[in-house]
């Protein structure tokens, strides 16, 4: 989709302490064949943190930044891949209550680790259909870590984070232009459960109906992945040589598919891996956290392009891509570690 008049007034970036992560190899926590193939150095850990006091925090921060009157904000969208707080809490309504005073509309997002981009393509919608001089607040959150729960072995491609980051949208001005979004679904393989070893004869067998089963949904991701980007250049009006700097979910080194890369011209010091490797993979976080990384650090200058890249579980992805128009007033300000 291509958008008009639509622009990011501000970001925000909450996370937790960092931890290196030899420590967690030295606690065993760590394998450190996987450490090396990874690349991370360490990790944003907020275990003592509910994710939507994070979201709430940097929403908080976000709002500070843009200095938009309260009353043009219309919208409040929070995404999340992770248990969000307690039970009995509604994590858009939790996050509005303690970032906005007064009555908005809110809405929780579930698109799993591309709730962000989904959220940014639904609110800019929403605000070109509000009217000039209309704000929404996006929030993010996940927490992967806690009690009894090793973040280093919950998933073999990455290590997993704590962290929350916010956005406000405006129908109006802003020191960052949204040019274009794009997200596509495919779930056509949620309701393919994995084969049961039980039903096989050897192990052989079991392995190639496991094959057959993932290489139709890895062809999926992978077209899927590379229709959104070329949508949302084409959108934008863009090459992909055009965009200064890639924001990709921070996976591990060993997991990213530098053939694709590759392919897009996109080498390692144009992405955001520098900074991802710091903090881990923070879910819903990395594209907006990514986003804030470049602001903060003054990696972009006025007339760069910015392609945000989301994807969720295989089933969503998205990419967005902004101009940058000015250099925020905000800028240069470290994001601040949970207390």
């Amino acid at each position: 989709m291509r958008w008009t008049g639509i622009h990011v007034l501000s970001c925000a970036l909450a996370t937790g302490s960092t931890e290196d992560v030899t420590t967690a190899i030295a606690d065993g926590r760590y394998d450190p064949e996987l450490a090396e193939a990874h690349g991370y150095v360490s990790v944003s850990s907020a275990e003592d943190t509910e994710p939507v006091d994070l979201a709430a925090r940097a929403g908080t921060t976000a709002l500070g930044r843009a200095a938009v009157d309260e009353a043009a904000i219309v919208l409040h969208a929070h995404a999340g891949s992770t248990p969000q707080g307690p039970d009995d809490v509604v994590p858009a309504s939790y996050v509005q209550g303690r970032t906005l005073a007064r009555g908005a509309f809110t809405v929780d997002v579930r698109q799993s680790c591309n709730g962000a981009l989904a959220a940014l393509q639904l609110s800019a919608a929403y605000l070109t259909a509000a009217g000039p001089g209309t704000a929404a607040l996006l929030t993010t959150a996940d927490r992967h870590g806690g009690p009894g729960v090793n973040r280093y072995r919950l998933d073999p491609g990455s290590v997993d984070a704590d962290g929350a980051s916010a956005l406000v949208l405006h129908h109006g001005p802003g020191p960052l232009r949204l040019l274009s979004t794009a997200v596509q679904g495919d779930g056509r393989f949620t309701a393919t459960p994995p084969p049961d070893p039980k039903d096989f004869p050897d192990r052989r067998a079991f392995l190639m109906a496991h094959r057959k089963r993932l290489l139709p949904m890895l062809r999926s991701m992978a077209e899927t992945e590379r229709d959104t980007i070329d949508q949302a250049l084409a959108d934008a009006g863009a090459t992909p040589d055009d965009v200064t700097r890639w924001v990709f979910p921070n996976i591990g080194a060993n997991m990213v598919d530098q053939e694709f890369r590759k392919g897009l011209g996109i080498g390692t010091e144009r992405t955001t891996w520098d900074w991802g490797r710091t903090v881990g993979h923070m879910g819903t976080t990395n594209q907006f956290g990514g986003l804030t990384h470049l602001l903060e650090t003054g990696a972009v200058r006025p007339g760069d392009l910015v392609a945000l890249c989301g994807s969720g579980v295989g089933f969503s992805y998205g990419c967005a891509v902004l101009e940058v128009v000015e250099p925020p007033a905000w800028t240069p300000a470290a994001t601040t570690p949970a207390q």
